[in-house]
C-alpha cells in the first residue's frame, strides 16, 4: 500500500509539473543550428522565422519571443543555386548580414548557437572579443544554459549533441576528441545540462540525434564515376567504375560527401580511363566503412545516454533519430507529396544537404509537438500547406550532378569547428 500511495504521489507532482506545458510565457530554447534555425549554410531572419522554436512559441502564444536575428544575406552568406545545368551552390553573395536586435537587453529567448557542442552549450559565453555567431547570441552575457536559467523560464527546449558527432562527417574524418566527443564526455555534460535546467522548475522536452551519416551531405554522390550527361554509373565490363581514394579504388560502403563534387568537376578521384586526372580524392571528402561504423555507433550511444539521463530526470525526448530514418529511407507523404532526404528534390534538407528547410523545421516542430501533447499539453499542430511549395519534391531517385563550391564548403567549415576547438 505504501508503495502504491508513493507513485501516486510521484505521478501527481509529475502532472503537477506538466500542467505548465502550455505556459510559454518564457519560452527558452537551447540547442545548435538545428534549434537556430540555420538553413542552407546560414543564420538568416527570413529562415529563423521558421526555425523550431519560433514555430513551436507561435503555436503556445508566446508573447515576447526574441531570437538573434541576422539581415539578408545572412552569417555566413547563405548558399543558393548559381547554375542549373550543372547544379552549382555557392554562397548568394560575397558580403554577410548584420544583427538586426543585438542590443536587446534581455538575453535572447532562442539561445541556439551554430557549431554549439554541449560543452559549449553549459560553458561558452560567447565572448565578443572571440567573434563569431557565438559572440552574437550569447553577448558575453553567460552561456546558453546560464542565460536560460537566469531568464526564469516557463518552458524549456533541448536540441544539443549534433556538433559532437557532425564534424566528423562534414571533415570526412572520425577522430575521437577531434571531430566526435567522447562519449564519457558527452553523457557528463548532458547530464549537468539536465541537471541545471530541471533546477528552474519549467517543463523540459529534449530531442535525441539524428544519424548524420544518412543527411545528403555525405549520401548525395555514389563513390563511382557517374557520366555527367545521364546521372548514371559509367561501366566498363559491365562494372561500375569506383572512385580514386588515398587507399586507391574506393571500396562499397564509402560515402562521398558533398565537398569532394568540386574535386571531381576538375578531373580528381577520376582514372584516366573514363577521362579523369587519376589524382585521388583527399582523405578529408569520404568516410569509409569504418568511419562511418564509428560515427554511428557514437550517435547511438549519445542517444542512450540522453535516454537514460531524461527518463531519470522525468525529460521526454523527441525521437528525431527515428524520424531522419524515415526520411532516408521509406520517406514520408505529406499531403500527397512524398518528402525524403534526397539532396535538392526531397523538400526537407536545405543546399548545404545538412540542415532543413523550413519545411523540414515545420515537420520536426510537429514532432515535438506531439511529445508535448502527449504530456498534458494540447499545442495545435503546424499546417504544413504553406511550406509545401518551398521544396521541389519528388519521388525520385536519381542522383543529382551537382557541385559544392570550395567556398561554400569553406563557410560550413568556419561555422563548425572541431569538437575540440583544434582546426
Amino acid at each position: 500500500m505504501k508503495t502504491t500511495w508513493t507513485l501516486r504521489i510521484a505521478l501527481v507532482a509529475a502532472l503537477a509539473g506538466w500542467a505548465q506545458a502550455q505556459d510559454f510565457t518564457t519560452y527558452i530554447s537551447i540547442g545548435d543550428s538545428q534549434a537556430a534555425g540555420f538553413s542552407s549554410g546560414a543564420l538568416v531572419d527570413t529562415d529563423q522565422a521558421n526555425s523550431v522554436p519560433a514555430l513551436l512559441a507561435k503555436q503556445g502564444a508566446a508573447p515576447d519571443f526574441q531570437q538573434p536575428l541576422i539581415s539578408e544575406p545572412g552569417i555566413p552568406a547563405q548558399l543558393a543555386l548559381q547554375n542549373l545545368i550543372p547544379v552549382v551552390i555557392g554562397p548568394k553573395s560575397a558580403s554577410t548580414g548584420v544583427p538586426e536586435n543585438l542590443l536587446l537587453a534581455r538575453p535572447y529567448n532562442n539561445l541556439a548557437v551554430p557549431g554549439a557542442t554541449a560543452s559549449d552549450a553549459l560553458n561558452d559565453t560567447g565572448d565578443p572579443s572571440a567573434g563569431g555567431l557565438a559572440a552574437l547570441i550569447l553577448r558575453g552575457k553567460g552561456s546558453q544554459v546560464a542565460q536560460g536559467a537566469f531568464s526564469r523560464p516557463t518552458f524549456i527546449t533541448l536540441w544539443i549533441g549534433n556538433n559532437d558527432v557532425l564534424a566528423a562527417a562534414v571533415r570526412g574524418q572520425a577522430i575521437e576528441g577531434v571531430t566526435l566527443t567522447p562519449v564519457a564526455d558527452f553523457r557528463a555534460t548532458y547530464t549537468t545540462i539536465i541537471a541545471a535546467l530541471k533546477a528552474t522548475g519549467a517543463p523540459i522536452v529534449a530531442a535525441n540525434l539524428g544519424d548524420v551519416t544518412t543527411i545528403p551531405f555525405v549520401t548525395t554522390i555514389p563513390p563511382v564515376v557517374v557520366n555527367p550527361n545521364t546521372n548514371q554509373p559509367i561501366l566498363v565490363d559491365g562494372n561500375p567504375v569506383p572512385l580514386i581514394g588515398p587507399n586507391g579504388p574506393l571500396p562499397p560502403g564509402t560515402l562521398v560527401t558533398l565537398a569532394a563534387s568540386s574535386l571531381l568537376a576538375q578531373g580528381i578521384g577520376i582514372p584516366t580511363q573514363v577521362g579523369g586526372t587519376g589524382e585521388p580524392l583527399p582523405d578529408e571528402v569520404i568516410l569509409d566503412a569504418g568511419e562511418v561504423a564509428i560515427i554511428q555507433d557514437h550517435v547511438n550511444n549519445d542517444n542512450a545516454a540522453i535516454a537514460d539521463i531524461c527518463q531519470k530526470a522525468g525529460v521526454p525526448v523527441v525521437d528525431l533519430h527515428a524520424l531522419l530514418n524515415e526520411f532516408s529511407t521509406t520517406g514520408r507523404n505529406v499531403g500527397g507529396v512524398r518528402l525524403s532526404s534526397t539532396f535538392l528534390s526531397g523538400g526537407i534538407f536545405g543546399y548545404d544537404g545538412i540542415h532543413p528547410t523550413p519545411l523540414g523545421y515545420a515537420v520536426v516542430a510537429n514532432e515535438f509537438i506531439n511529445v508535448i501533447n502527449q504530456n498534458g499539453g494540447t499545442l495545435p499542430l503546424i499546417d504544413l500547406s504553406p511550406f509545401l511549395g518551398v521544396g521541389t519534391a519528388s519521388a525520385s531517385s536519381v542522383r543529382p550532378r551537382v557541385e559544392f563550391s570550395e567556398a561554400a564548403y569553406r563557410s560550413l567549415l568556419q561555422v563548425f569547428p572541431l569538437v575540440g576547438r583544434r582546426r
